[in-house]
């Protein structure tokens, strides 16, 4: 398909998109190689998912002109997102704002080009609606269900139940005590006892918010921000020294037209959410609350932006996951957006 000069590419459908979003996640294998030359295509791997589908819908349809520019967007799992990062298969990139700082102590450096996906509200931890846990204190020696152990929701839990309560949770040996548990099993463990609460976050979120079997016991993106001063930016747009170098002028076409992109669908909330569906309504609705938890960023990185990812670095570094807290200045691209 081509977009005003743009060359997109689906690689992955719709369909098998991962919903959860791990501090780990860097980018993902696909075709392409090495950062492409002068010339040729912008390659651009995010996740694949849903609200990213919507993030790059104005492109792909025709409502941002490009100029001429060549874009190649790949769409990828999590499953293959570290192999990608490191051998450098795309010239842009999403990843965690903690991935960032942990691949540069292993001498692999990257820059940030934008915000990515800010977190308002998305991450909450549930009970049964029969439970006898009425506070986050009352989640002290329980157990509660995590999607990964490094995952952005699990380091927002760690931090705020730590600094708000007192609470350390771990998978073991601490107050609370963290499992690994599918998203879509939480529930049925809930009612059986196997678990004390869950954490939730973006469509079983949703689901759980629409359940009458469920109740949220603490907003953890909410008390985050409350911590740390800003809404927590859980993924970042990223390039490498040597492409921002040579292709400067082209990643700032890249960041702004994603920005235009981005803007287009927080303004037609209901056209994207349905074309992105697919016909499918509950899909839609689901893609129209969740814009009522989150805001995608892309295309932006102003003072807000920059508070958000050094919130997750400050709650990393509380946790214990980042040694030190990165100064932004030394990871912000030149071929960012000013303002």
């Amino acid at each position: 398909m081509r977009t005003s000069g743009a060359r997109l590419s689906r690689t992955v459908p719709v369909g098998a998109a991962a919903l959860a979003v791990s501090a780990g996640l860097l980018t993902a294998c696909g075709p392409g190689g090495a950062p492409a030359a002068g010339g040729s295509a912008i390659t651009v791997a995010v996740l694949d998912d849903p609200t990213r589908h919507m993030a790059f819908w104005a492109i792909e349809h025709d409502k941002v002109d490009l100029g001429g520019l060549k874009v190649k967007v790949t769409y990828v799992p999590t499953q293959t997102a570290q192999q990608a990062y490191q051998s450098r298969q795309y010239a842009i990139v999403e990843t965690s704002p903690v991935a960032v700082a942990l691949a540069a102590d292993k001498g692999l450096r990257t820059r940030i080009l934008s915000a990515g996906v800010q977190d308002r509200d998305a991450t909450v931890v549930d009970v049964a609606s029969a439970s006898d846990i009425k506070s986050p204190k009352d989640l002290k020696a329980r157990t509660v269900a995590i999607s990964a152990p490094t995952g952005s929701s699990t380091i927002q839990l760690r931090y705020v139940l730590d600094k708000a309560y007192g609470l350390q949770a771990k998978e073991q040996g601490a107050d609370v005590r963290l499992q690994v548990t599918p998203p879509d099993s939480t529930l049925t463990l809930m009612s059986k006892g196997a678990l004390d609460a869950a954490v939730e976050l973006n469509r079983p979120r949703y689901l759980a918010e629409h359940d009458a079997h469920q109740r949220p016991v603490l907003h953890v993106s909410k008390e985050a921000r409350a911590l740390t001063g800003a809404d927590p930016v859980q993924t970042v747009l990223v390039t490498y020294p040597d492409v921002e170098k040579s292709r400067a002028g082209e990643l700032r076409k890249v960041v702004k037209a994603k920005g235009e992109s981005t803007a287009y669908a927080r303004n037609h909330k209901q056209q994207v959410a349905d074309s992105v569906a697919g016909g499918n309504a509950g899909d839609a609705d689901y893609l129209t609350w969740w814009w009522s938890t989150s805001d995608l960023r892309y295309g932006s990185l102003d003072t807000d932006d920059e508070a958000g990812v050094k919130a997750f670095w400050t709650m990393a570094h509380g946790v214990g996951q980042l040694a030190s807290e990165p100064r932004l200045g030394t990871f912000r691209s030149s071929a960012a957006p000013t303002s």
